[in-house]
């Protein structure tokens, strides 16, 4: 494990160019930061004049041996053909999108190509693309990582390709949609559903694309991308069962608590056969699930394997620090050779 010091020595040389446009991005280029990396920070990525200052403003730093794009937006694929050619790691975090076809792919698949480690925590390219994307790293030599994908920091594949080496996941069930989990609490407190979405939207909780979070897209995406990568699954998101909370009667939510249980938005994953299968659904949790009790901003992993049965990965709360340090903590595993999960 690096100590501050030796991690501070590792990015000491580090040039980060900050793309930005998401609220995770400007959090995790201050992380890079704070341990000694240089950041460079372009607002209006794509643009001809800035492109020019920027391409300026990197030269004077030629002695820098790493820059690290953060392409957090299309327009950023300009900036990233002048520049892929002098960096090291390419970081996407552009928006979800339900797609297969996206720019965040085109960025990734482009970095890749030419050499460059990649870190995201778009989900998007993964969940369409992972075997592709895995095999046109391994065949260039260079790291593709995705910690930030499922639940902010916490370590989900790292735990599960790293740590748990030879443990076979057999299923999971999970709360991995934090916006969605505030509401539920919000209306089991007694707040009306626009009333709880209103202060979703004043926490900065939503998506760029609310229909993300409210109608159940991002934790089917989270679901079918544990599927897909853990288990071997081939899914796509829009052909996985899907409730989300959009709408959803708070009396409803009350008459379940009242009852002693919690409305819960679950996200699961099984096999069938050689298949994985996934599924997002509304459920009422007893108070003895070990789901129940997650509230809030919190998410929550149950997997079942092989070899140690039942396991709980949960984050309590996750801010944007905790999806920035899934970046941190990908860029460090690069760092230390270790390219992919």
């Amino acid at each position: 494990m690096l100590h501050s010091t030796s991690v501070s020595a590792a990015l000491d040389d580090l040039l980060v160019v900050d793309l930005t446009t998401v609220r995770s991005g400007p959090t995790c280029t201050k992380i890079l930061a704070d341990f000694g990396a240089e950041v460079v920070r372009v607002e209006r990525p794509g643009e001809t004049d800035r492109g020019r200052v920027f391409f300026d403003q990197a030269d004077l730093h030629r002695n820098k041996k790493s820059i690290v794009l953060n392409l957090q937006d299309a327009r950023g694929a300009a900036v990233l053909r002048r520049l892929a050619v002098r960096a090291d790691v390419v970081v996407e975090l552009t928006p979800l999108r339900i797609a297969s076809s996206q720019p965040a792919l085109d960025h990734i698949v482009a970095a890749l190509e030419s050499g460059k480690h990649v870190i995201t925590a778009n989900k998007g390219p993964v969940v369409y693309h992972y075997r592709r994307l895995r095999d046109l790293a391994r065949h260039h030599h260079v790291g593709f990582r995705y910690e930030g994908t499922v639940m902010d920091g916490a370590p989900v594949f790292n735990l599960f390709q790293e740590t748990l080496r030879g443990a076979r996941l057999l299923s999971f069930e999970g709360i991995l949609n934090s916006t969605s989990n505030y509401i539920l609490s919000e209306m089991e407190a007694g707040r009306a559903y626009d009333e709880a979405v209103e202060g979703a939207r004043a926490m900065g909780l939503l998506e760029a694309d609310p229909a993300m979070d409210l109608e159940g897209w991002d934790a089917t995406v989270k679901a079918c991308l544990l599927a897909n990568v853990l288990m071997g699954g081939r899914l796509r998101p829009e052909d996985v069962p899907r409730q989300g909370i959009a709408g959803l009667d708070g009396a409803r939510v009350r008459a379940a608590r009242a009852a002693g249980r919690h409305v819960k938005q679950v996200a699961r994953g099984w096999r069938e056969g050689r298949a994985a299968k996934a599924s997002v659904s509304i459920e009422e949790l007893p108070p003895e699930h070990p789901l129940s009790s997650i509230g809030g901003t919190s998410n929550a992993l149950l997997a079942c394997t092989d070899m140690i049965k039942e396991l709980l990965v949960s984050e309590r709360n996750p801010g944007l620090r905790q999806t920035a340090y899934a970046v941190y903590s990908d860029l460090l595993a690069i760092h230390e050779g270790r390219l992919i999960p």
